[in-house]
């Protein structure tokens, strides 16, 4: 029987890689939800854009889907000009909770065969980006909520209210440190890298080693996230079950500047002290002219790549005071035990991703 899904948030990280995949499946028919076109999305796949802050405009668009059977919401507002404290900000967190109320108020009335929704968070679930959390390592789904206000669970409680009686399911997905293809994403800390070696290359300099002891992490390929998605969508272990997803190894971050150097044909050079983000503001002005000199189909502003934010797309040269390995180490064997095996070589990831983003004309070949 073919099913019908709406990925909300389908131009991020995350719903882009869900879409792309979903579209791939024959039985799967796929409505794109988001204000922007998602990136390297077949004609076949619907997109409806809609402002999921606009109750009006939700109640109009998903009112009228009677057909849906799945959910994935992966949509997402961040306060960029300060996404850190938007993360515990009051306003923050009640516009993030409208927008999943706002969708599917109007959608679970009107989809009388709908199965399931997945809602994709992430570890600040943990509490591990606030200082002030003894976020344990590593991090584990049976751990209690933390005292700190957080959409996620407002999110959450949502949702499990809405499913009592229901025949539908829910999953809750929490990956770490996201990696796919987007554009105007805050969370994009992947592209950065390949963004600050090609600037580089075509002044001419080598890609510094970043010196002292980097942050050691986990991440999440997004192409990952989706297959899990999809697993998700049917598989009976995943009903009503919240799932840690992670690449499955750990990677310092300058493991990453070899892989990087070695794919844009660029020397090393030696360790110093590095803040990437700062050094590609000072590169504004070179990137604007390598967008019009290679017909680049980026903004010419590169903040505007990471959704005019670039407070979370650097890439730290030193581990933070404490522990370093606190962000971003999750336990993923409830989801192994659960049927779920799937896993990446993160370094081939990041391998990966520089190469997509110069096949969409996004970086300079």
């Amino acid at each position: 029987m073919r099913k019908k899904i709406v990925i909300a948030g389908a131009s991020g990280l995350v719903g882009g890689a869900a879409v792309r995949l979903f579209a791939s499946r024959g039985d799967w028919q796929v409505v794109a939800v988001s204000r922007r076109a998602p990136l390297d999305v077949g004609a076949h796949v619907q997109h409806v854009s809609v402002d999921l802050c606009d109750a009006q405009a939700c109640a109009q668009a998903f009112g009228a889907m009677s057909d849906v059977t799945h959910l994935i919401y992966a949509a997402v507002s961040e306060k960029t000009e300060d996404i850190y404290g938007g993360w515990s900000d009051p306003a923050q967190i009640a516009k993030n909770t409208a927008m999943l109320r706002n969708l599917f108020e109007p959608l679970s009335s009107a989809a009388r065969d709908l199965q399931h929704v997945a809602l994709v968070h992430g570890a600040k679930a943990y509490g591990c980006h606030l200082p002030q959390v003894a976020a344990p390592i590593p991090m584990r789904e049976s751990l209690p909520r933390p005292s700190i206000p957080n959409f996620y669970f407002e999110q959450e409680d949502y949702i499990w209210g809405k499913q009592q009686g229901q025949s539908w399911t829910w999953t809750v997905w929490r990956p770490v440190g996201v990696a796919g293809v987007a554009l105007g994403s805050p969370m994009n800390s992947f592209l950065m890298l390949p963004l600050y070696a090609a600037l580089r290359r075509e002044a001419g300099l080598d890609l510094p080693m970043p010196a002292g002891v980097t942050l050691a992490s986990e991440a999440t390929d997004a192409d990952l996230i989706a297959e899990a998605l999809e697993w998700g969508a049917q598989s009976p272990n995943a009903r009503n079950e919240i799932f840690n997803i992670s690449n499955g190894d750990v990677v310092a971050q300058r493991e990453r500047f070899p892989v990087i150097a070695e794919h844009f044909g660029m020397p090393l050079g030696e360790p110093r002290r590095i803040n990437v983000s700062r050094e590609v503001v000072e590169m504004a002005g070179l990137w604007r002219e390598m967008v019009r000199r290679y017909e680049l189909q980026a903004p010419e502003d590169v903040a505007a790549l990471f959704g005019g934010s670039l407070t979370m797309s650097g890439v730290g040269t030193e581990a933070p005071e404490g522990n370093p390995l606190r962000w971003g180490l999750v336990s993923t064997i409830k989801l192994r035990r659960a049927g779920f095996h799937g896993c990446a070589d993160t370094l081939e990831m990041v391998r990966k991703y520089a190469r997509r983003y110069q096949e969409l004309r996004i970086l300079p070949h």
